[in-house]
């Protein structure tokens, strides 16, 4: 699993680079406003954190996969923290290679980023390299990435000379979580309803942040209890294998799941609010409002940074259901050779991951609209009734998310056929 961490971290660099360039390029327009630097701040507060967790992701599932060779090198004598600091280092040495690779790979971003139309002014190509001091600090942190990873990860199992077991104490659901979590999103909302002109562009800048942080935090504590309850009730009732077999992983470990869909999550969280920004500008653009040159352009530029938006939050979602997809066969090696043993076809245990990935997916997308919706409903409103066409397009794209679950499904595919043929089943 070596390469898909090179290749998950050389991603992640290179849209690290893509989205940190294209927010100094919107820094620098000449503004007075304010609403350009607006756009930088939203476009690098959505999408750093989830572009650092795919490369942490990766990070991960190569020292989980290393079982077989953790549990020799405890056999041969060593201890567990010498065990321990080999794969911190060899997942960081994986980590600085692929960075290395995507930094590489990002260096004609600039140049294309520099010849977006933004206020009509494409010859600004020293506005978009980065400076030195960012470039090194970016580098860091995704660099450091590999050992903070690592270690996360080797906390959850138990090394022994014997194996690597996950550690296996069961997450506790509560109501609580439900609480806590409808009353965070009653203040998200609220604090996003009493904005105002008069706390100036920063301070709305900081309020809309403090709001979408506090729904995404709602959605990491309600998703793991909805995914909880959905997966029992579905286990009580159930009758087929593989949807009990579905039912059952998911109960086992809710958080788990949730943190396989926290991609699709997030990217319904934008994809609601921006479908409707859409709508809404289209809107005031085919109204009889007077607009001025500059809004103009302004509306343009907006409409560019939310499709880019979509179009890379979409990406970091096809990756993190690949990696999530993987690390679940590998880490349920166990289960599927079991399964396999008592004649249950592949074509089956493909069907039991496929409805395993899909629940906690329609609950992540219908969750994270439902959230987007309540948070941004006075544009929402405004969009449907004057530009239905871009909300039933932005519907369009959240059922795409199911399918697109599905996709990484099937791509895991060829890794549940090594693990089955692995000589390491013993037969």
């Amino acid at each position: 699993m070596a390469w898909l961490q090179i290749v998950a971290s050389a991603v992640a660099t290179l849209l690290s680079f893509t989205v940190v360039t294209f927010a100094v390029r919107l820094w620098a327009v000449p503004d007075e406003s304010g609403a350009y630097r607006v756009l930088a701040v939203a476009l690098s507060g959505l999408l750093l954190v989830p572009l650092l967790t795919l490369g942490s992701a990766a990070t991960r599932l190569t020292v989980r996969s290393r079982d077989e060779r953790l549990a020799n090198l405890r056999l041969l004598g060593a201890s567990t923290r010498i065990v321990q600091a080999a794969s911190v280092v060899e997942a960081t040495a994986l980590q600085l290679f692929g960075v290395v690779i995507g930094a590489v790979l990002s260096v004609p971003v600039p140049l294309a980023v520099a010849h977006l139309p933004l206020a009509n002014d494409t010859s600004a190509v020293e506005t978009a390299w980065l400076p030195v001091w960012v470039t090194v600090v970016l580098l860091f942190i995704l660099v450091s990435l590999a050992p903070i990873s690592a270690m996360m990860g080797l906390r959850q199992v138990v090394l022994s000379p014997l194996g690597v077991a996950n550690r296996t104490n069961a997450p506790r659901m509560s109501w609580v979580r439900l609480a806590i979590g409808a009353a965070a999103l009653v203040s998200g909302i609220l604090l996003t309803q009493f904005a105002s002109p008069n706390w100036g562009i920063t301070g709305i800048v900081i309020g809309f942040t403090i709001a979408v942080l506090i729904i995404m935090g709602v959605l990491g504590i309600v998703g793991p209890f909805a995914i909880s309850l959905t997966a029992r009730r579905r286990a009580n009732t159930t009758s087929d294998a593989a949807r009990l077999i579905a039912a059952r992983r998911n109960l086992e470990d809710p958080r788990t799941a949730w943190r396989g869909v926290s991609a699709i999550a997030l990217t319904s969280f934008i994809l609601l609010p921006s479908g409707a920004m859409l709508g809404f500008l289209n809107a005031v653009e085919r109204s009889d409002s007077v607009l001025t040159h500059e809004q103009i352009m302004l509306f343009a530029d907006a409409r560019t940074v939310l499709f880019i938006l979509v179009a890379i939050s979409y990406v970091l979602t096809a990756c993190q259901i690949g990696i999530t997809q993987t690390a679940a066969i590998i880490e349920n090696r166990e289960l599927y050779v079991a399964l396999d043993r008592i004649g249950m076809p592949r074509r089956e245990m493909d069907r039991a991951r496929k409805h395993q990935a899909a629940g906690p997916a329609i609950i992540a997308i219908a969750g994270s609209a439902a959230a987007a919706a309540a948070l941004t409903l006075p544009l929402l409103l405004v969009a449907t009734t004057n530009s239905p066409l871009f909300v039933a397009a932005t519907l369009v794209f959240l059922a795409c998310g199911v399918l697109l679950v599905r996709v990484g499904v099937s791509a895991a595919r060829s890794t549940l056929s090594r693990v089955l043929a692995a000589p390491s089943r013993g037969e």
